[in-house]
């Protein structure tokens, strides 16, 4: 397939938790095609500009493959909310709110086009098989219930760190 038809594929599939610009894909191309996993063929439109099209070769369905058998590595978890939250001790408490219902808000537009996705014939259209399908419906779905995870710890945290200052058991310190 093309760049671009990769492009709507990945937004499609992979979209709502990995990000690709057009630039990236069509970089990753060229360094495919360069190591021989991939082979590309101009297509001449009529009237259209010509179009590169991308196919595997054989040693790059094998370099896929390895790629997909390869455990992967222990989950390195960078939230940047985590780390502002580590920090924000001295910050007003209804700025640290603010900082936590901006955050709950992205959670929230984020759930709502998780859950847009689900059976989207737009997205699942651009599946090849059933099966490509269903790994991308499971995809959907670890996503909308991390979202919603996410949103339960979000709300605990502001009723939390809501409490009035005196009402809070001063943190024991450490010898």
């Amino acid at each position: 397939m093309s760049g671009y038809s990769l492009q709507q594929r990945f937004d499609g599939s992979v979209g709502g938790f990995w990000t690709a610009t057009q630039s990236q894909i069509y970089r990753e191309l060229h360094a495919l095609e360069a190591a021989g996993l991939v082979t590309v063929r101009v297509e001449h439109g009529d009237g259209k500009p010509a179009r590169k099209v991308y196919a595997n070769t054989a040693a790059g369905k094998l370099e896929l493959e390895r790629w997909l058998k390869e455990p992967l590595p222990p989950l390195q978890l960078r939230h940047p909310l985590l780390l502002k939250l580590v920090f924000a001790a001295e910050l007003a408490p209804g700025a640290l709110d603010d900082v936590l219902a901006r955050y709950e808000q992205g959670l929230a537009d984020t759930l709502e086009e998780y859950r847009g996705r689900v059976g989207a014939e737009r997205i699942f259209a651009l599946a090849r098989s059933r099966r490509e399908a269903e790994l991308w419906q499971l995809s959907l779905e670890h996503g909308i219930a991390w979202v919603e995870v996410e949103l339960a710890w979000v709300k605990k945290a502001r009723r939390r760190l809501g409490k009035p200052a005196g009402k809070t058991k001063p943190a024991r310190k450490r010898r």
